[in-house]
């Protein structure tokens, strides 16, 4: 019989080459990723704000309020809470005594405050707001930070003293995501050690794949801070990118290494022959289902919105650099090793029977094959049962409610929200922004704008809004000669507050909640109605509500195309590598049962509060993130399994006994990797980051489901009851025969 093996000998002279060059490898790789580990401490600092920007109308109305208006997201927050036992005239004092700290301050592009503005103080609270005029980001974050912490010490008996706005909230999201990787590996890293090390029983075969796993970590961050520099990151790769890495190089490494010290075990086989063969058979399985990870991830570039692109990016670079590292290190360190993989190893750990643990296995998979309609039905019904709360699930964007309730500037943005802007707390908010070729204060543009805001005004789903009128409390005709009236002064700051030259806004309050479809659909509706058919006027909407629905848009739009691109790729790349039309197609169908399940499983979670997890809404991007990454990730499974099965079927040629000795020979190893992969993502449950922790517990979640329910359990049934077919190939000879021999 001809082994699958002997077919590659290609891939045997790879690892044979390998072999000869492994101590210049080992050398060459050590000096690169030490180099790249050095240039990785900078990426903290390049990476800036949650990645929620996609280019469009909301950005459009940004830039023109933030130049034209000084209305900039970038402004300083400063919060100032009287105490219970000082005066109101204590209160005052210490507002005039901040506002004249600030007054002296160089470098202030915009200052606002309840002297010059009174309705920025109300009894008991009162906000400042300033923006420096700094044209880089992070120096703004720089002075930002150092101004609060410098402002929050004026702080006295009187009053408190806090600071809030976009720029520190985009901080302290970066410094959580630091914490919560340092928190999840802390936790992660060591339980992977203890799963490798039941899993192999030595020492120093436990310790190769966590050091694979890390160096392909600092490695991917020193090639992202290179990439920073030109294409804007978000704050969210310090978690994702790591997730991502160390389960996937730990997966690849336990896969490899086990094959590794199985040729090894034979008594003739040399540590050369040993690492040919295992290249060719883990090597191959390992690159193919790299590739299905990379094109799960890259397929997130098709939506135009900084955060996907992100990780599709450094997904795409985490995956690249685990798979060299898996193909070139990790059997370069094994040939070095040689027999030594076995030092350290406890016997009593060693020497459990594998004998013993292989009966466990045939009689579980005899089990399930014996019963392949009742077992695949059972494990349907279970998922089904699992995909029920999908039905309720509740998606939003998530913004300051990322981060933990306890973060000072969340809860400081929080009361800022609820005294002074509790219209757009409680209501969506659409800016309006109006631009016309001519001044703005012209009989015809007023009148227009006057119509437009009528409009506004009897719309049903409109609560209220505010305009340049509202600000004088005048119509069109009487606004011009206002201006024109010795009184004119004293107008003209409300004025300027809504009218520069060519360029005004109108403010809409909607009657429907900030995060609602209502409100989106709203604003589609508008658009249609209005955009390039107001007289005198070009029409550029913004506001929460349509950064939400640009954003919700930008998704559904063009996740299809990802979805068709990971699809169709993994039915190729499998239909390739398996010489199978059948086992592709239920991969698929599989994958996507089982990320069902998970989706509701994570809503039935996170939108119930169960088990302790923060109560929230489920955020937009998890489904897309879950199916991208797992998709792949899960891929790996499949290919360990069923390259096992296809090895046995080709020598063989008998399905049934191909499948059961196939799971039989690879449900530690899938076992083990599962363990591992759930502890790493698992671990980030524990994280503060509430996105994070969202898409740890979902990737985790995932994976245990592909891991027991579907490859264990729908994967061996469905293969019993396909038979021969599921090694049919249209363009391959004698696929579907009586088997050559029969065995077992």
């Amino acid at each position: 019989m001809k082994s699958i093996v002997n077919e590659h000998s290609a891939w045997k002279k790879v690892g044979r080459g390998i072999y000869h060059f492994r101590f210049v490898l080992i050398s060459l790789i050590a000096v690169i990723s030490i180099f790249l580990s050095i240039y990785a401490k900078q990426l903290p600092g390049i990476l800036e704000g949650d990645g929620f920007r996609t280019p469009g109308d909301y950005e459009k109305a940004k830039n023109i309020l933030e130049r034209d208006f000084e209305q900039s997201p970038d402004s300083l927050i400063i919060l100032l809470e009287r105490k219970k036992n000082a005066t109101a005239k204590e209160f005052q004092e210490d507002i005039e005594r901040i506002v004249k700290v600030i007054e002296e301050e160089k470098n202030i592009k915009q200052f606002m405050n309840p002297m010059v503005d009174p309705t920025m103080k109300k009894e008991n609270i009162a906000y400042i707001s300033l923006l420096f005029n700094e044209k880089d980001y992070d120096k703004l974050v720089d002075r930002n930070n150092n101004f609060s912490k410098k402002i929050e010490s004026y702080s006295d008996e009187s009053v408190k003293v806090g600071t809030t706005g976009f720029t520190i909230i985009s901080d302290v999201m970066n410094k959580t995501s630091q914490e919560d990787l340092k928190k999840a590996e802390m936790i992660g890293v060591p339980i992977a050690f203890i799963v490798l090390f039941f899993a192999f029983g030595s020492l120093v075969a436990s310790a190769i794949p966590i050091l694979i796993g890390l160096i392909s970590i600092f490695t991917t961050f020193g090639i992202l801070a290179y990439i920073g520099k030109y294409v804007d990151l978000s704050i969210f790769v310090l978690n994702v990118a790591p997730m991502i890495g160390l389960a996937l190089s730990i997966d690849f490494a336990l896969l490899f290494v086990s094959r590794y010290k199985s040729e090894l075990s034979e008594q003739k086989t040399s540590v050369k022959e040993a690492i040919s063969i295992t290249f060719a058979t883990a090597g191959r399985a390992i690159i193919f289902s790299g590739i299905c990870v990379f094109i799960g991830l890259s397929a997130l570039y098709f939506i135009n919105i900084d955060l996907f692109r992100s990780v599709a990016i450094s997904g795409a670079v985490v995956v690249l650099v685990s798979l060299f590292l898996s193909l070139t290190l990790l059997p370069a360190v094994l040939s070095a090793l040689g027999r030594n993989i076995n030092k350290g190893t406890l016997k009593w750990i060693a020497n459990r029977s594998q004998d013993q643990q292989q009966a466990i296995w045939r009689k579980f998979a005899q089990f399930v094959m014996k019963r392949p309609i009742i077992m695949a039905l059972t494990s349907l019904i279970i998922l089904g049962i699992f995909v029920i709360p999908i039905r309720d699930v509740h998606l939003n964007i998530p913004t300051i409610d990322a981060l933990p309730k306890h973060e000072p500037s969340r809860i400081n943005y929080e009361k800022y929200q609820k005294e002074f802007l509790p219209d757009a707390l409680n209501h969506g908010s659409v800016v309006v922004v109006l631009d016309s070729d001519e001044d703005i204060l012209m009989n015809d543009n007023l009148t227009s704008l006057e119509k437009v805001q009528q409009e506004f005004e009897n719309d049903s789903d409109v609560l209220k809004v505010r305009s340049v009128f509202n600000a004088v409390n005048m119509n069109a005709a009487q606004l011009l000669p206002a201006l024109k009236s010795p009184n004119a002064t004293k107008l003209q700051p409300a004025v300027n507050a809504y009218i520069q030259k060519d360029k005004t806004f109108i403010q809409v309050f909607l009657n429907s909640d900030p995060k609602s479809e209502k409100g989106k659909q709203w604003v589609r509706d508008i658009e249609k109605k209005y955009k390039g058919k107001i007289e005198g006027f070009q029409m550029t909407n913004g506001g929460q509500v349509k950064f939400e629905q640009e954003l919700f848009d930008e998704i559904t739009d063009n996740i299809r195309y990802g979805l068709i691109v990971i699809m169709v790729s993994t039915f190729i790349i499998l239909m390739i590598a398996f010489r199978s039309i059948i086992i592709p197609i239920k991969a698929i169908i599989m994958n996507v049962l089982s990320l069902s399940a998970t989706f509701g499983i994570i809503t039935w979670l996170f939108q119930g509060g169960n088990f302790g997890l923060p109560q929230s809404d489920i955020m937009l991007i998890l489904p897309v993130f879950v199916f991208g990454l797992v998709f792949g990730l899960s891929m790996d499974y499949e290919v360990f399994l069923m390259s096992r099965m296809q090895e046995l079927y080709e020598e063989t040629g008998d399905n049934t006994y191909s499948t059961r000795e196939g799971l039989v020979s690879t449900s530690r190893i899938i076992t083990s990797a599962a363990s591992i992969m759930i502890v790493i993502t698992g671990a980030f449950a524990f994280t503060d980051m509430v996105p994070v922790k969202q898409m740890g517990i979902g990737i985790a979640i995932a994976i245990f489901l592909d891991a027991t329910i579907v490859r264990l359990v729908l994967v061996p049934s469905l293969m019993q009851l396909f038979g021969k077919w599921n090694w049919w190939f249209p363009f391959a000879k004698n696929k579907v025969e009586e088997p050559k021999e029969k065995v077992g």
